[in-house]
């Protein structure tokens, strides 16, 4: 990522701070999961450029968040360290450091499924840029979001999914508006829901329903 996309996804990062103007105000109900079914979802935000990389584990954090609205017990990867940590389990130093980068080899997954984690996606920022639309329309900005995941109990295919909406116009909200629409609609996506009937100003190409092993 070129050091012009990489000044604007640090930008975009501050506009989605706590505070900013696209909320959702409904309330948040995390339902608890029985015993038998607490098997964890673990999402792993990456880039191969380390300066966004404090980024991309937020987004990875809102994603992860937005999969437990809706019933699943999941957390990035940073709060399974921590939490796993707290439980008196260190992680190997070579298993983090290939984890960060989306790299899931047999060593990872015997580590992941002792703290019982089923399901990895990676979580990954492919595109931030702006355009020119021609005849004058406006500047397009345009933000790619991509999601691989894989189930590390059966030997299933990984599936893959993507959102690259493009806003029109927007001055100073383009990245913020794009980056929370690409985020929902892989959220939404993976949970298996609907698109909106309508999203004023963003155009988000036809995905195919993706069918998560879960």
């Amino acid at each position: 990522m070129s050091a012009g996309p990489a000044r604007a996804l640090a930008l975009a990062f501050a506009l989605l701070a706590p505070g900013c103007a696209l909320t959702d105000p409904r309330p948040v109900i995390v339902p608890m999961a029985p015993a038998a079914a607490r098997e964890r979802t673990l999402v792993i935000g990456t880039d191969r450029d380390l300066a966004n990389l404090p980024i991309v584990e937020e987004l990875a954090r809102r994603f992860a968040f937005g999969l437990a609205q809706r019933g699943r017990v999941v957390a990035d990867l940073a709060a399974f360290v921590e939490a796993t940590q707290a439980a008196g389990r260190l992680v190997p130093e070579p298993v983090l450091a290939r984890l960060q980068a989306g790299l899931v080899d047999p060593e990872g997954i015997a580590w992941l499924r002792a703290g019982e984690v089923r399901h990895v996606i990676v979580l990954e920022v492919k595109l931030y840029d702006q355009v020119w639309a021609p005849g004058g329309e406006g500047k397009r900005t345009r933000v790619g979001l991509i999601a691989r995941g894989r189930d590390l109990v059966r030997d299933d295919p990984a599936w893959y999914a993507h959102s690259t909406p493009e806003v029109q116009d927007e001055p100073g909200q383009g990245f913020q508006i794009g980056t929370e629409a690409a985020l929902a609609a892989l959220v939404r996506v993976v949970s298996g829901e609907a698109e909106p009937l309508l999203i004023p100003k963003i155009s988000i190409p036809y995905m195919p329903p993706l069918k998560v092993p879960w």
